[in-house]
């Protein structure tokens, strides 16, 4: 059995709309292998079906890899909340990519090896099972191929030209390359698409700032979201929106949050969304109370993200609540004038990204009897 894990990203970071990401300590797992027929465990009911994004990722890229789909047991273990604007989407795409990739025995030479590679060569899942069950044990040598060797499967995973198929393979599905790069690549990533490509670039984000996830209880779609947004901007707004960029981009690499602070100016997309997020402003002005550096929406909301200093900057009201964490004061604070219910849930930076391992049945069900 090969378990695959992918991070939460923060994407649309700041000003930097469909372009700056973040990978974070929260995350999806899919554990799967080989079995007699292919079946969806662990997922709500409402996404076990043949539209599953996991499942759809895994069969287009067999596809790519030009391959035909193997039949799978998959549980899928959600750490990561849906539709918040957390990544969710992008890490099972991730996933599923991962899991082509592993189970096919191919290793990517090169980037070259996929400027040709089309759609359409692989087959399709057939005689799905979306009702559970235990499937039949696979042996590590058949579900890992013999092409390639994938003793360390996270270290595969993160060969250069692996990883943009990784990224290719997602993004194909999800559609979003500033939320696919930093499940993959980890730490801060700026995304672009070109003509016939996407260039990636990732760097190590500080390990020290602490980062909290301000979670409603109700959901937004990426689609309302998305439709909320101007067909045009203005010239004004634009340049204000690639220099503020350009300045997160800056504080990221030299850990400055002063500067963060002050880039951290959005015309392109949170005017828009901020009507569709109740308690925006609350939140917010919670959060600045407490030190925030930076406030901005997580992808497409309705997560709110902000960066502190340390996980306990100073403030009155932390030095006059000692005994309760920045979280708990935070969720108070903002509970005594909310509509909603929010939960504030630290995280740290994940500069690792997409993750893999081989788990035996026995060391499985330890696991699970631990849990």
């Amino acid at each position: 059995m090969i378990e695959i894990e992918v991070p939460a990203t923060c994407a649309n970071l700041g000003p930097g709309f469909d372009c700056l990401g973040i990978a974070l300590s929260l995350s999806n797992i899919v554990r799967l292998e080989r079995a007699e027929r292919t079946q969806i465990k662990g997922c709500p009911v409402e996404w076990a079906n043949e539209d599953n994004l996991f499942l759809r990722s895994f069969r287009h890229s067999c596809m790519l890899l030009q391959t035909s789909v193997p039949k799978i047991s998959a549980e899928i273990i959600t750490g990561i909340p849906p539709a918040r604007g957390l990544g969710s989407s992008a890490s099972l795409a991730v996933a599923g990519a991962a899991a082509a990739l592993l189970l096919s025995g191919k290793t990517i030479k090169s980037l070259r090896d996929l400027a040709g590679t089309v759609a359409g060569t692989g087959t399709e899942v057939d005689d799905v099972d979306l009702t559970g069950g235990t499937g039949t044990e696979a042996n590590l040598t058949d579900c890992t191929g013999t092409e390639v060797d994938l003793t360390n499967l996270t270290s595969f995973l993160h060969e250069e030209a692996n990883q943009y198929f990784l990224l290719r393979a997602a993004t194909d599905i999800e559609g979003h390359a500033d939320n696919a790069a930093p499940a993959i690549y980890g730490g801060f990533t700026a995304a672009a698409l070109t003509e016939k490509d996407i260039v990636i670039s990732q760097n190590p984000a500080p390990e020290h700032w602490q980062f909290m996830a301000f979670i409603p209880d109700f959901i937004l779609e990426t689609s309302v979201a998305r439709n909320a947004l101007p067909d045009s901007y203005s010239r004004q707004d634009v340049v204000h929106g690639i220099s503020h960029a350009a300045l997160v981009a800056l504080a990221f690499l030299k850990a400055d949050l002063n500067l963060l602070s002050c880039a951290c100016s959005d015309r392109i997309h949170e005017p828009y969304r901020r009507p569709l997020i109740p308690d925006f402003d609350i939140v917010k002005t919670a959060c600045l109370e407490q030190g925030a550096k930076m406030i901005c929406i997580s992808g497409s909301g309705p997560t709110i993200m902000a960066i502190f200093e340390t996980s306990v900057p100073k403030a009155p009201i932390i030095a006059s609540s000692t005994t309760k964490s920045l979280n708990e004061v935070l969720e108070k604070r903002i509970a005594e004038k909310a509509t909603h219910n929010w939960i504030a849930l630290p995280l740290n930076v994940d500069n690792l990204g997409i993750r893999a391992r081989k788990i035996f049945t026995n060391n499985l069900r330890r696991h699970s009897q631990n849990e």
